[in-house]
């Protein structure tokens, strides 16, 4: 699925005109595609539909719909939520609806439109459309609350009014709509938090913007579709070996975190690595080769917070032989590991996936990253907290605005950022991001970014292209912890459950691939 921002829908509403369609015929579009919803989704006959319009076009598409069911034998209203219609559109979409449409003003009437609200079986939501940002003002905010608390069905004229287009953010009332009518395309809103948690089911309507005119244009946000995922597999090779499938260089854990370590190498070997290596200290490897015994290891002697130099020697000795490495799972914040990890990302020829304490450890040195991405595809898998650091930012601005800021960073440093989160999203240093909707809050516990990494080193060393190594990953690891939550409870999951559902996952894709051949 493709999202486009209200920039894109104004600039392509344009282009529609320039082919000789009127904004006039926009608006007939839109009102009739919601007509056409509400005639095929109730049983109109006999019911009270409320259409709530605000003074922009959004309400001039509710004007139109009221139009359009006059014949369906519903009784219709239309509630004016700030007085008269403000732009030529909706006043002349205004002109057009004709009798047997009961007009009542929220400003003057404010009783009568609190009964017809109330006695409402259906209201429409043509407040504001995909222009709206910031907080309603006071006199709709109580509208909107007298719409939330009605039994009525609600729905949205192309987005839930009181959520920006752009950000998915609400700043204050908002419509609980149960449907929304995307209009010719959605919205980012329909899919980012926590505006998607406002539109209800989103439907795509033909508004009179062709097929044409959106397949020439970028689309501001992507999905990661199942087939897409699948289909990066291929049937392994009768003939091939351990080294066919990449090696692997995982420099994680410290002392009293090695079980970051180990899940991030467990889930690199469950998704297909040829060869795993970890380099982690030699004080917890008793503790790792009890649980990786297919793993080999690159033992590191630390020495007043410095790294010996034999072991410098054979961590980078393994490094030059390594397809990708994944740098930070638990490797702790000791003053020598912020040396460790810039001398790694300088040195590494290969992709490099940076997570957790690696991130840490670049934080104040963004010119790091952009000088290793200048050479080598390297991807960061920052949580909220971790991207605050990075850039500066609050958490609140972070969740604000998930999409821009994800995006801006991948341009602007050149890596690949994969923002986790509820919707985690991949930006790509070209501009394209990627929404994820695989995933449940039950994967919220530490030890499931660990897993995340270690997956996604494993694509990239197998030989998959670094951005569409993290966006599988991405899909696979939420897809797998929606399977742990069905059988175990998002309550009692836990991030090593998740490793146990990925050969379930990678044995419905071979057995599709032996259906296809």
């Amino acid at each position: 699925m493709k999202y486009y921002s209200k920039k894109q829908m104004q600039g392509m509403e344009q282009k529609a005109v320039e082919r000789g369609i009127s904004m006039t015929q926009l608006m007939e579009y839109a009102g009739g595609a919601a007509a056409k919803f509400l005639y095929d989704t109730f049983p109109l006959k006999g019911k009270r539909v409320a259409i709530l319009c605000g003074k922009g076009n959004n309400g001039g598409d509710g004007y139109v719909v009221a139009r359009l069911l006059r014949g369906s034998g519903a009784y219709i209203s239309v509630i004016l939520a700030e007085g008269f219609p403000a732009t030529d559109l909706a006043r002349e979409a205004y002109g057009k609806m004709g009798p047997g449409v009961l007009v009542t003003d929220w400003k003057r009437e404010s009783r009568a439109v609190r009964q017809a609200i109330s006695d409402a079986d259906i209201l429409v939501d043509g407040l504001y459309g995909f222009g709206f940002r910031g907080v309603m003002p006071e006199s709709m905010g109580k509208l909107t609350e007298l719409v939330n608390r009605s039994s009525a069905h609600v729905v949205s004229l192309d987005i839930a009014s009181g959520v920006e287009c752009d950000t998915g953010a609400v700043h204050g009332p908002c419509i609980q709509a149960d449907d929304t009518i995307a209009f010719s395309a959605p919205k980012p809103a329909h899919i980012l938090y926590p505006g998607r948690n406002f539109c209800g089911k989103v439907h795509v309507m033909e508004a009179g913007i062709s097929q044409e005119i959106l397949g020439r244009t970028v689309p501001v946000l992507e999905s990661v579709e199942e087939n897409w995922v699948f289909q990066q597999f291929t049937p392994r090779g009768s003939e091939s070996n351990k080294g066919d499938y990449g090696k692997l260089l995982c420099v994680c854990g410290s002392e009293g975190m090695a079980g970051a370590a180990i899940m991030c190498a467990r889930a690199a070997l469950r998704c297909g690595a040829g060869l795993v290596n970890v380099a982690l200290p030699r004080s917890i490897y008793p503790i790792a080769a009890g649980q990786l015994m297919e793993s080999v290891f690159t033992l590191l002697d630390w020495q007043d917070e410095t790294l010996m130099p034999e072991s410098r020697e054979r961590l980078f000795g393994a490094l030059k032989g390594a397809a990708a490495c994944v740098i930070g799972c638990g490797l702790g914040t000791a003053p020598g590991v912020m040396e460790l990890v810039h001398e790694l990302l300088m040195q590494a020829r290969c992709p490099v996936v940076l997570d957790a304490d690696s991130l840490n450890a670049i934080c104040g040195h963004i010119e790091w990253l952009r000088e290793a991405a200048a050479d080598k595809p390297v991807i960061i898998t920052p949580h909220p907290g971790e991207m605050a650091r990075l850039t500066g930012l609050s958490i609140a601005e972070i969740q604000g605005n998930r999409l821009e800021t994800a995006r801006r960073f991948a341009q602007e440093t050149g890596v690949i950022t994969v923002l986790k989160g509820a919707g985690t999203l991949t930006a790509l240093p070209d501009g394209r991001t990627f929404y994820n909707g695989t995933g449940n809050p039950g994967m919220a516990r530490g030890g499931s970014g660990d897993i995340l990494a270690g997956m996604t080193g494993s694509f990239a060393a197998q030989g998959f292209e670094p951005s569409a190594a993290a966006r599988m990953a991405v899909f696979l690891h939420g897809r797998a912890g929606d399977l742990c939550a069905e059988t175990l409870s998002q309550q009692g999951m836990l991030p090593t459950d998740m490793l146990t559902r990925l050969p379930e996952i990678f044995l419905s894709i071979e057995r599709e691939h032996q259906k296809s051949n």
